[in-house]
């Protein structure tokens, strides 16, 4: 309709794609798919799941004479068609403007509606669509659609235009075309458009009467690059349908419509949602919209296993111990379309009483890295398995720290006792120091900080620990943690000076932790010798049936299956020397633990 839409201006935000009880079906002879539809086969209201009503008066910016209503009086379903029925009672008239704004839009593709107009005078009868959100700005900027238009002094000769901040009718740019139809207030004639990124086609029962090319400029000609929905409306009067007057017998003005129907040839790229973290083992589900008929093919990491829907829009599977990235495919006969990955990352949960914090990884490399801020300088280095931090502090404002990022997110809401080992010289120790646990977003619990004021400084390692009460509070997720900080003359109470400090076993604890935590397949297992160098042996009075090494990073370094046995060697020549966690599993779980050491 040739509008200034909105006095009040109505932002709808959102895209939505609503599939309701028709038959999915080909177009014959394009590939194109239908994708929506009403066939206005119930009774009573419209359907509420499709469609949406704009009510009110003012003109809509038109000068029109009608009150929008949501009332059964001027739109209802009966006989399989919609009527939507504009009527003057006591002087006043009313009709209906229905709308899929929050309920559907799209971009591109063909659009049909099998309608009958009405007669009389003053009527001004719509098809047209609008942009589901207004990127480039209000109207004209952003765009109008019109599939249809016609107006009552003009009877047969229907009208196809777009509107645009370089073509519209108040610059008299305007773009469109107008064909006469026969009997169109007495037949059904099937308006449609196709509407793609090149162009936007006008019809009458398949025939063409109108194209609109994209110069392929700016927005300003071409700003149907985004999501438009659908509206029906009848207007009375108005600055076009009223130019000739309104025929002062005219009470009434019904628009029929037999159905209306969105066809695609673009498969939407698939978004997939599902869960980011998962543990080793975890059954998952993940998804993606459903497009209508479409076949759905899931790329899986190897080693992860399918549970059921495969096929469809939505796959649960069983992850293994690994991080991976899950994809789906989207295809027709004519088009497949793949989604991003969509990277799954291993929740780690540490087993036993203890759980390293690592210092160095694979061949030695050290994991830990310095945040000195300007004015300072740190450096950091191994020695004898030993985290060495030499640093020179001159800002403590700049709140300097040492960082380990974990290897993977660790749920460490059982393991919350934090242990270290300090040695600091004399006149060498830092004068405070804060250790954090940061969470996947990087956030910390400020009320539950482990601080160590005026360390001992005498040449010998003392241990220092702490007991966090991992509370979820403010967002922090201590089931997710991410990153270990540890800030030393820090702060407002941070002081100026150089030294040196050591750190080792660094560690979490589990303070509840008692041998009656383990499972008890194997209550009488032993590992030997440990340490150990080439081999190791692993004895136990109940038979298992897989052994896996765990680097202190969190890394899976070794895993062995086999059929259940008491006794077995394994062959750790390919380790680099370190610390190990070694889990025995019997009967498809992790029944026992050990603490391992690689010379």
């Amino acid at each position: 309709m040739l509008q200034f839409r909105y006095g009040l201006l109505l932002v709808w935000l959102g895209f939505s794609f609503v599939i309701g009880p028709v038959q999915l079906r080909a177009q014959s002879g394009n590939c194109a798919r239908l994708v929506w539809a009403d066939e206005f086969d119930n009774t009573g209201a419209p359907d509420a799941a499709r469609w949406n009503f704009e009510t009110g008066g003012g003109g809509w910016g038109n000068n029109e004479l009608q009150i929008y209503t949501d009332n059964r009086n001027n739109s209802y379903v009966n006989n399989g068609t919609l009527k939507i029925h504009a009527r003057k009672t006591d002087g006043t008239w009313t009709s209906a403007r229905m709308v899929t704004s929050g309920k559907a839009s799209w971009k591109y593709g063909r659009f049909e509606i099998k309608a009958r107009l009405p007669l009389g005078k003053g009527t001004w009868p719509a098809l047209w669509m609008m942009p589901q959100q207004s990127v480039y700005g209000t109207w004209p900027k952003s765009g109008e659609i019109d599939i249809m238009e016609h107006v009552g002094y003009d009877p047969g000769r229907v009208y196809g235009t777009v509107h645009t901040e370089a073509y519209n009718h108040k610059n008299g740019t305007q773009k469109g075309g107008n064909i006469l139809v026969a009997n169109v207030n007495s037949e059904f004639h099937v308006y449609a458009i196709e509407w793609s990124e090149s162009e936007i086609k006008w019809f009458v029962d398949d025939k063409l009467y109108f194209t609109f090319v994209n110069e392929n400029k700016t927005y300003r000609e071409w700003p149907f690059d985004q999501p438009f929905f659908l509206i029906f409306n009848i207007a009375i009067g108005g600055d076009w349908g009223g130019a000739q007057g309104i025929d002062p017998a005219l009470t009434e003005a019904v628009m029929e419509i037999d159905y209306v129907r969105v066809y695609s040839k673009t498969i939407a790229k698939p978004v997939i949602s599902g869960p980011s973290l998962v543990q080793p083992g975890q059954q998952a589900t993940f998804s993606t919209a459903a497009q209508g008929d479409l076949q759905y093919r899931w790329l899986l990491p190897e080693g992860v296993t399918e549970v059921s829907g495969g096929t469809t829009n939505t796959i649960t599977v069983n992850w293994n111990d690994q991080p991976g990235q899950v994809r789906v495919e989207v295809f027709s006969p004519c088009e497949t379309v793949a989604s991003d990955p969509f990277e799954v990352g291993i929740l780690g949960k540490p087993a036993g009483e203890y759980w390293p914090i690592p210092i160095t990884g694979e061949g030695g490399a050290l994991l830990w890295s310095a945040v000195a801020g300007a004015g300072n300088q740190i450096s950091l280095r191994v020695e004898n398995g030993e985290l060495v931090v030499t640093f020179n502090i001159q800002s403590p404002s700049e709140n300097p720290y040492i960082v380990l990022n974990l290897p993977q997110v660790t749920d460490l809401r059982k393991h919350r006792e934090m242990m270290l080992q300090l040695m600091a010289q004399a006149g060498q120790a830092p004068s405070n120091m804060r250790l954090d646990l940061l969470d996947i977003n990087l956030q910390n619990d400020l009320t539950d900080l482990f601080k160590i004021d005026n360390p001992t400084a005498d040449g010998q390692f003392h241990p220092y620990q702490r007991v966090f009460s991992m509370n979820a509070s403010g967002g922090y997720q201590p089931d997710k943690i991410r990153q270990i900080r540890i800030y030393f003359n820090y702060g407002i109470l941070g002081q100026k000076g150089a030294g040196e400090f050591r750190l080792k076993e660094l560690k979490m604890h589990d303070p509840n932790f008692t041998s009656a935590t383990l499972p008890n397949q194997l209550v009488r297992a032993s590992l030997y010798p440990n340490p150990a160098a080439g081999q190791v042996e692993l004895f136990s009075l109940r038979p298992f049936s897989a052994v896996i090494l765990t680097a202190v990073s969190g890394q899976i370094v070794k895993k062995d299956h086999f059929s259940p046995v008491n006794h077995r060697i394994i062959d750790l020549r390919s380790l680099v020397p370190g610390i190990y966690l070694v889990t025995v599993w019997a009967e498809g779980q992790p029944a026992e633990y050990f603490k391992m050491v690689k010379q």
